[in-house]
């Protein structure tokens, strides 16, 4: 963006009346604009200040940062570097003062700034600029908006991120702005390291973490195992007996003692561990409601958690008056409670893990988040405050290309017609995947009126320039993708699915017209070079997938050796240069070299690949590539029945031959449990399928290979047991868990030239972010070379 002259004669304004109810506490944003057209205030001038920052004589750190950013800003737009004065300013020239409303006292005006921290006025008059904040941080606030009306954007950390126009004349209209945040608490907790999360106005009040109930004193060996829950008629130390009078009793005694050392603190975090493991004793059991939690697949245990929470704080209030306690809604306790009304200083915040993290609450395709709407909506009638703590991003995905626009630009509007007050949501800084739901999800839960088409629309154009019509056609195709597809399965399973073959060609169209758009050698082509890398990362993992599953490991390792290529080099994308520098970057002696900001998480995008694909391919690599040869490969459908009740070893359903009980077919390495119609199923299920081995492969050892399960399996072969895939127990060979490959050597049960029965018991019943179930890879036979 090159401009001669930027001169803001309006004011961004807000609608006076919000669209949505006001959440309790909370005041909109809301315009009082007065502005005679032909009246501004000039700042710089052909390079040269026509203004002044002035602070306070003894500013706190984010005024003294506001003028910080805001001299280093307008320089970076008009070559006119502004002077910082501390005090009341003796220039002549325009004063642009930055402070609280403590500071600004004969000024009226102030008395109109909300009460949240964040709220802030920004005035512009012949008598100069006032950027005024509740608090310190509104005054920065304020200095990012001032900013942001000269055309400054901050879509992601690092200069590949920063928008920043060219001018040589700034003035400002006349007018008055005042904001106050929709919601007061606004964390993703990817985006919260200075400058970017101040920038983009993200930040407030931080839920506390709710993983772990601590007591005082902590439990010893000498307590004995009363405190600890009771599972299949033992005491184990995964959760505690919350009925146990002792538990609350330290619970208690943990709780006052943190606030004893904290005062100032408005809350304290307190929550099961994660996972399961809950306590089926009388006394506990006889808390619960006896409600169903389907989507969990266990009994509810909410209105036990609330009963003790109950207790606890009536603790702390004898002694801290009004403190309140957090916790995650999540896993069992995350239906709204029906038998113990909560006390009104209960503060939940929604994470939904065993429902779809992929649509938004409206959207027609997933009645997963219609039920987390009405899940919502119910707590907000029992308690006064609530949160929401969901996932941002593709959990367990190593980064491939993913959106949630239409998610966020849709819940965060529900939540806070639900009664949501603040955020704590889940992220990850893989920003070319990331970009620009994060940014979207940061303007809303600032302002949740934003016109999200008007600010995408000016994100295409000013992040890619000549290439925003291509971008533009290539983020809504992903973000379409995921909207449109009836997919609710985590991590990268979902990907052959959302992405088919039109929209892989269509993504590769748009890509290649925007490089070409973009021009070479500027910061819009290394913007579309990060994307368009992101999508070969794509492209290879979905090749890999198809020739997997073809038994093609040859290929299949080819792939994913591209893949740890682009994995690399997206690592390795600096976001810290707008353009990469031709020479290497020197740093002056002493000085550190400023830390890299990478387009992709490093940590995680590696593990995942490591964790859900490389293991399984190259194992197949080594055995019929390296090693052997394919016997058979195992079809895709292969016949199934659940079995919530675990009945099927006592029934004989591993028996050879064809047997009865109306199996249904069910796919395997194509499609996930909750693809096809079983949602989250935690339980147990039965595989079985027949295979004929070739006459050629008579008196060579033959061995039945699985590329992987989620979780466990039991594996019989023409009614032979031949063992499990992890956590075998009686006496069975124990081979590789969750995920990875295994094998049995089933030379002595193969029969040869004719059919074989292939059975599997899958029991799948841990809490885990993916939401998958059963054979999740390729089967096959195999032999090795003589």
């Amino acid at each position: 963006m090159c401009l001669a002259t930027l001169i803001l004669a309006v004011p961004v304004t807000l609608a006076a009346k919000p669209k949505t109810p006001p959440a309790a506490g909370t005041t909109l944003p809301v315009d009082v604009v007065s502005f005679a057209p032909g009246e501004g205030t000039a700042v710089a001038q052909d390079g040269k200040p026509l203004a002044v920052i002035v602070l306070p004589a003894e500013p706190a750190a984010d005024e003294t940062l506001a003028a910080e950013e805001l001299r280093e800003h307008l320089k970076l737009i008009s070559g006119a570097e502004l002077p910082i004065v501390q005090g009341n300013s003796t220039s002549d020239t325009t004063p642009i003062s930055i402070g609280t409303t403590a500071g600004f006292n004969a000024d009226k005006r102030t008395e109109q700034i909300g009460s949240d921290e964040a709220s802030y006025m920004l005035a512009v008059d012949e008598d100069g600029i006032k950027l005024i904040g509740r608090s310190p941080k509104g005054a920065l606030f304020a200095t990012y908006e001032l900013l942001e009306r000269l055309g400054v954007r901050w879509y992601m950390p690092g200069k590949l991120g920063t928008v920043i126009p060219k001018a040589k004349h700034l003035e400002f209209g006349h007018g008055v702005t005042f904001r106050s945040p929709s919601f007061r608490s606004r964390y993703i907790t990817s985006s919260m390291t200075p400058p970017f999360s101040n920038r983009v106005r993200l930040g407030g009040e931080m839920f506390p973490s709710a993983h772990g109930i601590k007591l005082s004193p902590p439990r010893t060996k000498e307590d004995g195992p009363e405190l600890y829950a009771m599972v299949n008629g033992k005491r184990l130390g995964s959760q505690l007996c919350v009925s146990n009078p002792e538990a609350v009793k330290r619970a208690v005694a943990y709780a006052v003692n943190f606030f004893k050392k904290r005062p100032d603190l408005p809350w304290i975090g307190m929550g099961p561990n994660d996972g399961s493991g809950f306590c089926e004793c009388e006394n506990c059991r006889a808390l619960d409601s006896n409600e169903w939690d389907s989507y969990s697949s266990y009994m509810a245990t909410t209105d036990r958690y609330v009963w003790f929470f109950n207790q606890v704080l009536a603790g702390i209030h004898k002694v801290y008056p009004g403190k309140k306690l957090c916790f995650y809604a999540y896993h069992t306790y995350t239906l709204p409670p029906r038998k113990h009304m909560p006390d009104k200083h209960i503060v939940p915040a929604f994470a939904p893990i065993s429902l779809c993290r992929i649509h938004g609450m409206s959207n027609p395709v997933c009645p997963d988040r219609s039920f987390y709407k009405k899940v919502m909506v119910g707590w907000g009638k029992v308690v006064p405050e609530i949160f929401e703590r969901g996932y941002y991003f593709n959990l367990a995905c190593p980064g491939f290309p993913f959106s949630k626009v239409h998610a966020v630009r849709d819940e965060i509007v529900e939540a806070r017609k639900a009664g949501v007050t603040g955020w704590k949501v889940e992220g990850i800084p893989s920003w070319v995947t990331h970009t620009p739901t994060t940014y979207v999800a940061a303007r809303l839960m600032w302002d949740v009126d934003t016109d999200v088409d008007a600010l995408l629309d000016d994100f295409y154009v000013k992040f890619f320039g000549d290439a925003s019509k291509s971008m533009k056609a290539y983020l809504e195709m992903v973000d379409h993708a995921f909207r449109d597809t009836d997919t609710h399965t985590g991590g990268s399973f979902c990907m052959p699915k959302a992405f088919t073959p039109e929209r892989l060609e269509l993504g590769r169209r748009t890509l290649t017209r925007a490089m070409k758009d973009a021009g070479r050698n500027n910061v819009y082509a290394r913007r579309v070079a990060m994307f368009e890398l992101n999508f070969q990362f794509l492209e290879a993992f979905i090749a890999m997938l198809e020739a997997r599953d073809q038994f093609d490991f040859a290929l299949a390792k080819k792939e994913l050796d591209d893949m740890r290529a682009l994995n690399e080099k997206l690592i390795s994308f600096d976001l810290s240069y707008a353009v990469v520098p031709e020479e290497p970057v020197v740093v002056a002696k002493g000085k550190r070299k400023p830390r890299a900001i990478p387009a992709m998480h490093a940590r995680t995008s590696s593990a995942y690949v490591k964790r859900f694909w490389s293991a399984t391919v190259e194992s197949g690599y080594e055995r019929v590539v390296e090693g052997g040869d394919l016997v058979a490969g195992l079809p895709d459908e292969w016949w199934f029945l659940a079995d919530p009740t675990d009945v099927g070893e006592s029934a004989g359903w591993f028996a050879d031959g064809i047997t009865g009980g109306n199996w249904r077919t069910l796919r395997t390495k194509t499609a996930s449990w909750s693809d096809q119609g079983m949602h989250y199923y935690k339980g147990v299920g039965w595989y079985r399928t027949t295979v004929r081995i070739p006459k050629r492969f008579k008196g060579r050892k033959l061995y039945l290979w699985f590329g992987g399960v989620d979780e466990q399996a039991k594996v019989w072969f023409n009614g032979q047991l031949l063992g499990a895939s992890a956590d075998a127990g009686e006496g069975l060979p124990g081979t590789a868990g969750t995920f990875l490959p295994f094998e049995f050597n089933v030379t002595k049960e193969a029969r040869v030239s004719a059919d074989n029965t292939i059975v599997v018991k899958v029991t799948n019943k841990r809490l885990d972010e993916v939401g998958t179930g059963g054979i999740v890879s390729p089967v096959m036979l195999w032999s090795p070379k003589r």
